[in-house]
């Protein structure tokens, strides 16, 4: 079995490694701080509207949110907000629910990756008013499933970092709450919040897309490598917890 797992997860730098603990603390560093830049860039990107310059005029507003006597578009300021709680999330994660080493190639990739996705996105919705299939509608729609994704992937890694921290679970399986519902359920709110992303920033036909891109790297990338540690780690526990929940990803699907 320990000959099996070296080649799924073992020394790969652009994963998080399992197994090994403390490490370099620049990494997270990295990763923190490029994740945090992802809000005032994709806020340079709506100021700027670079698209204008194509004849594209500016997205729909969707009216103005008044602060500290400053009248913000309602619609702008929402798509901004998607990528920086998401940000958020992710730096709480980084520096408060990782035990795990985090190598420099896993931090880039992920702060560069994440940018680039994000900063599609919202190219996609400065590009709102002369998308046909866009509409506000959708757009709410899109901004909740996604607002929702990032929580339920949240509350789900509290769920389990409390679960952890009691001495009577050491070494055992968080398989209750929404750990219950799929066997990766921080995957399957990634996601949901893909599509939800997407969906409110270029409309339906970007949706598959969006979703898409998490689809697939979860299941020829991410999955297969965690189930196979758990597999070693866990051992029949494991099983068992496979055979309570059968979905990976997507409940009675996948």
């Amino acid at each position: 079995m320990a000959e099996k797992t070296t080649k799924a997860w073992r020394n790969d730098t652009l994963s998080v490694q399992r197994s090994q603990y403390g490490g370099p603390w620049f990494p997270k560093v990295i990763f923190i701080l490029g994740r945090l830049a992802t809000g005032p860039i994709q806020y340079a990107i709506l100021s700027q509207h670079p698209l204008q310059r194509f004849g594209i005029p500016a997205p729909p507003s969707g009216g103005f949110i008044t602060l500290r006597g400053l009248d913000l578009p309602r619609l702008p300021l929402i798509a901004v907000l998607m990528p920086t709680v998401l940000s958020l999330k992710h730096s709480l994660w980084a520096s408060m629910m990782m035990s795990e080493s985090m190598t420099t190639p896993f931090a880039l990739f992920g702060v560069c990756s994440d940018l680039i996705v994000e900063s599609i996105n919202t190219f996609l919705f400065t590009a709102a008013s002369v998308n046909p299939l866009w509409s506000e509608r959708l757009f709410y729609i899109g901004a909740t499933l996604h607002f929702a994704g990032i929580a339920i992937e949240l509350l789900a890694e509290l769920q389990r970092l409390a679960f952890k921290s009691k001495p009577e679970n050491k070494g055992k399986l968080c398989t209750t709450g929404f750990w219950a519902i799929t066997r990766h359920i921080n995957y399957s709110a990634n996601v949901l919040f893909g599509f939800g992303y997407g969906l409110s920033t270029g409309g339906p036909l970007y949706t598959p897309v969006s979703a898409g891109i998490y689809l697939s790297n979860f299941i020829y990338n991410a999955i297969p490598s965690i189930e196979e540690y758990c597999e070693m780690k866990y051992g029949e526990a494991w099983q068992r917890y496979v055979e309570k929940v059968p979905s990976k990803l997507i409940p009675g699907i996948y």
